[in-house]
């Protein structure tokens, strides 16, 4: 049984020189290395990204204990950010479509069209730098906040800096703790 009898020389051929084409693009680089889609980040403890949301947090942490330790009553104060999900980059690309119609017909009055999409999408890349252009940055989600300060102890100063921080960080009242200082 031959499966290729009824496919055309005319068919055949372009599928065989865009199969062989394909290989070359992606096996070009020695082929050991696996394809990764430009807009995916691959997230593990050694890469830019965690340090990135380490800074991010800590970045925060700071701001946080400037601002509070500037309210009546306050004191000194230790502040934990944890951020539930990493800074989003949206970044520019140089995108072109190309469509290709291809109509065929056979002797027994039979017609075949098809269409074939190609699209290529290249980020845009400055003179001289490594890093792509951004179009826009989305801030991360806060997952949690825990603030423990000296005078935490009196409730009305504790829902002052409860109130502080969800006004700064525009997060929900359910991830903030705030714990009078303690010490051993």
């Amino acid at each position: 049984m031959n499966l290729f009898k009824d496919i055309q020389p005319k068919i055949l051929i372009p599928a065989v020189i865009v199969v062989v084409a394909v290989f070359m693009i992606f096996y070009a680089k020695g082929g050991s290395e696996p394809i990764q889609p430009m807009n995916q980040a691959l997230q593990t403890a050694d890469t830019p990204e965690v340090t990135r949301i380490t800074t991010l947090e800590k970045e925060m942490e700071k701001k946080l204990v400037q601002n509070l330790q500037q309210m009546t009553g306050v004191g000194s104060v230790q502040v934990s950010v944890t951020l539930a999900s990493s800074l989003r980059s949206d970044y520019a690309t140089n995108g072109s479509v190309t469509k290709k119609t291809t109509k065929e017909s056979d002797k027994n009055g039979g017609t075949r069209e098809s269409t074939e999409v190609i699209e290529n999408n290249q980020l845009v890349m400055p003179n001289g730098a490594a890093q792509p252009v951004i179009v826009m940055e989305e801030r991360p989600n806060v997952a949690g906040v825990l603030i423990i300060a000296q005078g935490a102890s009196d409730p009305k100063i504790r829902e002052n800096i409860h109130n502080a921080v969800r006004t700064l960080l525009d997060i929900p009242s359910d991830k903030i703790n705030v714990q009078p200082m303690g010490g051993v």
